[in-house]
């Protein structure tokens, strides 16, 4: 779980740990909406791309993941690349209220 504002080396430090892809929780400030995002391990498999800045944060991968369905990225402490891309929110379809049935078809009077 990780906060908008924290360092994206930070957050993929303790990602590492964990020694396979993960998922990133996140809340968004203004809404409270929880965010998620599933992480690769870091392969030789994908292309090498630029080291993230030391200024990245956590909130502009979820950005750049978002925007473009995912997201090839690497971290300054990574010999290889990893893929973020976002897991979609789910969101409940309204109720759907029953229709009415007729007393003369259930045998109510």
């Amino acid at each position: 779980m990780t906060q908008p504002s924290e360092k994206l080396d930070d957050v993929m430090g303790l990602v590492s740990v964990h020694k396979g892809p993960v998922l990133v929780a996140m809340t968004e400030t203004s809404t409270d909406a929880l965010r998620l995002l599933h992480v690769s391990e870091p392969s030789p498999a994908l292309e090498l791309v630029a080291e993230s800045g030391p200024d990245s944060r956590i909130d502009d991968l979820f950005r750049r993941a978002e925007q473009r369905g995912m997201s090839t990225f690497r971290v300054r402490y990574w010999k290889h690349s990893a893929v973020a891309h976002v897991i979609p929110a789910f969101v409940a379809p309204a109720p759907i209220q029953p229709l009415a049935v007729p007393s003369r078809f259930t045998g109510s009077r």
